[in-house]
Parts: structure tokens; sequence; C-alpha cells
């Protein structure tokens, strides 16, 4: 299969057979959301019931574990709460279902643990009296010693999803019950405000799967050993927005931003009209998927000889991840996509792999993960990578010296023609404002506009900017693809003319206008 692997495109749909699509174009019809909002929410739920079953080795042999850290921005009454309960209402029940058969167990634990106690109480009576009768105690030691070995042990809480909950207590509640999770909130304010993300260090570590050694003052410390554990959260705009104003120099530094699966989907408010119903055979299977691997998941836990499965590639598969990293890691070049975002860069990779193998799993295919599943988890993921890098990656400097270079051409260029303008160094560096004073901030955003096609040298200190791409001009970088310059329109919403001979360089459009 020939794959292109740099175009270009919108949110991808999967095969519309599986359940994973299926369920999600039922769901966004229903609730009247965004397709890819829909996916976004099942990847959470898929993510939560894979992560217990299986594991995913890249093509070197380094393994990594298939839980997902996903976040969707959007504004309240973009029904973020109903989208959460349509995929979420299965691990809910499960959890549920659990905890009912957790409490009748726990009244036989009572009973053995009562039963367990008195002949240990027995055990030491005995033992209290044979040795003031002078005789050897070795055989009832050795009797209390098997005892202590078949003291009762209570069930396991099997708690799956926490929606609110400090670091401290949620890897205490994975190291004391079972080191499986999903932290989930439609409304995620108090999560990303509140004292849950005091410890983001400490979920990046989970994300990895990494033992955890916590160290407490007032109680007993402990290791955490191969948790696995999935976000997957909603927000509002302007939640993010104050969360990155705070924290996100430390969100980003220490790596918790780059390992989010980023959404802002597009608004379908004020464009609803009733939706329609969920096939109930669908939304069935898809419940039952999730039940049964999460089954297996407490059969692998509850199991000493059991283990999660290692995903591996296909032939095929393998030479097609090695052309995805590739192009990601050239795309961290200078004045690549990812030159200002290499954090994010450097843990895509990581991201298509796991939902490959979550997808791959979810949907029960044999054998190795396939090329088309491995593709089709690249194009997905790098829709969430243009939104990464659109609303969390903050502006890089370089944007920021563009954006006002272009404003001070306005204000002091000579204009000659529509919408192009002579100037000349020299002036900003006498009247300029702000970073345009610069002759190094200068020079970097007049050789970013260069190769974007919108700045040329005229003679040998003149030049001229134009607010669309010139003609004839091979623009090495695109505005809104490589950059996202406000200033200029992009790269996708101008076209040039044509004629017989090429390109006829008299016209330019804006098709945004």
């Amino acid at each position: 299969m020939q794959t292109n692997i740099n175009s270009e495109e919108e949110w991808p749909a999967f095969d519309e057979q599986s359940l994973f699509e299926s369920m999600s174009s039922e769901v966004s019809q229903h609730v009247e959301v965004a397709p890819e909002m829909a996916r976004t929410t099942a990847l959470g739920a898929m993510a939560m019931a894979c992560q217990g079953v299986v594991d995913v080795a890249f093509p070197n042999g380094h393994v990594v574990p298939t839980s997902l850290n996903l976040l969707t921005i959007a504004e309240s009454g973009e029904r973020k709460t109903a989208l959460e309960n349509w995929f979420f209402q299965p691990i809910r029940d499960f959890q549920s279902a659990q905890k009912k058969e957790r409490q009748l167990s726990i009244q036989v634990y009572q009973r053995n643990l009562k039963n367990w106690r008195n002949a240990e109480k027995a055990l030491e009576k005995k033992r209290t009296q044979t040795y003031l009768n002078g005789e050897s105690i070795e055989e009832i030691e050795r009797q209390q010693a098997e005892l202590d070995d078949q003291k009762p042990q209570p069930s396991r809480l099997r708690q799956l999803i926490y929606e609110n909950v400090t670091p401290s207590a949620l890897a205490f509640s994975l190291y004391e019950n079972i080191p499986l999770a999903c932290l989930v909130s439609s409304e995620a304010g108090n999560i990303f405000e509140g004292r849950a993300f005091q410890d983001l260090p400490m979920f990046n570590s989970m994300w990895s799967g990494s033992t955890l050694d916590v160290s407490r003052r007032s109680s007993e410390s402990f290791t955490l050993e191969n948790p696995r554990l999935s976000l997957a959260l909603m927000a509002q705009p302007k939640v993010i927005d104050r969360f990155l104003e705070k924290r996100g120099s430390e969100a980003r530094d220490n790596g918790f931003l780059s390992r989010l699966i980023v959404i802002k989907p597009v608004s379908f408010i004020g464009n609803r009209k009733g939706g329609s119903s969920v096939d109930a055979k669908k939304s069935k299977e898809f419940s039952d998927r999730v039940t049964n691997l999460l089954t297996e998941a407490f059969a692998i836990l509850d199991s000493k000889s059991r283990q999660r499965k290692v995903l591996r590639f296909s032939s095929s598969a393998k030479t097609l991840w090695q052309e995805i990293q590739l192009s990601i890691e050239q795309d961290m070049a200078e004045h690549g996509k990812y030159y200002h975002a290499r954090d994010h860069a450097s843990k895509l990779i990581d991201n298509v792999t796991r939902v490959a193998a979550i997808l791959h799993t979810f949907e029960g295919y044999e054998g190795d993960i396939e090329s088309h599943v491995l593709e089709y988890a690249y194009r997905l993921c790098k829709c969430h990578s243009n939104q990464y890098l659109k609303y969390l990656a903050g502006e890089p400097e370089i944007v920021t010296i563009t954006n006002e270079l272009i404003r001070e051409i306005r204000r002091l260029g000579y204009p000659i023609g529509e919408e192009v303008f002579n100037f000349n160094k020299t002036l900003f560096l006498q009247n300029g404002r702000g970073k345009s004073r610069n002759r190094k901030k200068l020079d970097q955003g007049l050789q970013l506009l260069i190769k974007l096609g919108h700045v040329k040298c005229a003679s040998h200190a003149n030049f001229q900017f134009s607010e669309m791409i010139f003609y004839g001009v091979n623009s090495v970088l695109k505005n809104g693809i490589d950059y996202y310059i406000e200033e200029l329109p992009s790269y996708e919403s101008q076209y040039f003319s044509t004629g017989d001979t090429g390109r006829y360089p008299g016209t330019r459009i804006n098709t945004s206008l």
C-alpha cells in the first residue's frame, strides 16, 4: 500500500464497520457534536479497556503502555457530559458490579478473619502453656508460621474511574487496590485548578508505566509498580487558558502538555436539529467489548502467571512506522513544523503507536498490527497534533516577532500598490516599536517572512512586503501549516491564477475574502 505520510487532511474516519467508527458516528449524530469529538471520547474509554490487557512494542523492541492522556476543550453547552456518559457508562456499570461482588466477599472475609484470629489465639495460648510446662514449642511455632501464611486478605477495591483526587491519594489507591484506572471528567475545571494536578511529573511517570516510589511523612511509604492510568478530560477554554497562564511553562517544561492528545472541536451550538437515536445493537456491541476487555484485565491482575500481551507490528507496518518516525524527526529541524515544539514531537510517535495498538485490540484483530491500522492512527494523531500546536504549544518567540514586524511594516512602510509596501531595516531600527528595534530579532522576523513568501529583497538594503505570497516566489514554509502568523492569511486561503504558460504573474486572489 502506498502511503503519503506527509499529506495534510481533514479528520479521518476509520473503517465504518468497526466498533470504534460505528459507535462514534452513532453517538455524534445522537448527541449532535463533531464526529472527531465523539472519536476522542471513545478513545478514552477504549484506552481504559485495553491498557490492562496489552502493551505495545516499537520496532526496536521498546515496550510502552497503551494508556492515553486525552483533553477535549469545549465550551459549556457542547454536551460534554452526555457524550462522556455514552462511552464511559459500560465502565461505570462494570465498576459498580465489581463493587457489589466485593461487598458480598467482605462478609465472607470478615467471618474467615474472625475464625483465623480465634485459631491464632488458641495457638498462642497453647504455646504459652507448653513453654511453662518446659516442653518444646518448635512444632507450635511452625504451626503459627503456617497460620500466618493463611491469614485471610480482603478482596481489593475494583476502582476504575477517578474524578477528582489528589496525586498522593490516587497513587496510594492504585497501590492498595488495583494499578489500573482512568481519571475522567466532563468538566475538569476542578482537576486543572484544584489539587489533582499538584504533581504533574507523577502523571508523566504513570503515562510511561514507570514504577513510583512514594515517600510520605505522616504514613507508610510505598512503591507503585507498573501502573496503568489514562486521562479522559474535558474542560472549557477559559479553564485551560487559566491553567496555561498559571502553570503553562511548568507543564511544558516537564513534558505534561506534550503527552496530551488534544482537540478543540467545531461547535454545533445553534445548528442542532434534534439528533437521531443510537442503534441499540451497535451500542451493545461496543459496551460488550469494553466489558470483555475489563474482565480479561482483571483476570490478568488476579493471576500470578498471566501477563499483559505485548503487541508488535507486522513487517510492512514496521517499515511505515520508521517512515513516520523519520518524517517527524525531519519536522523538528530548523523551521520545521515541530522546531518550536520538539517536546511534543518526541511523544507523537509514542501516541501514534498506542492508538494503533488500542484500535487493533478493541476491534479484535488477530496477529500483529497491520499497516492500515498504523496509517489511520498516524493520520488521526497528526490532526490532534495540529490542535496541540494551535491551542497548547504557546506562541514561539519568532511568531511574536513576525506578527509585530508585520504591524510595523504597515505603519512605517511606503505603500506602492494594493497591499504591497517598500521598506528598509533602518526604518525600524530608528523608528520601530518593540522587538523590531532589535537588529537580531528584526533579521529573524525578516528571514521567516522571506521563507513564507511575503517578503523579497528589492535592492541591496530595500525590501518589499506583500500581504499575499509574491508570484514567482517559491515559499519554503507555509503559513497555517508550518507556522501560524495571525497577521497573514493562511497559505491554503491563497491561490494563483494560471495561464497556458504556467503561473500568470498578474492577479493575487485571497479566497478567504
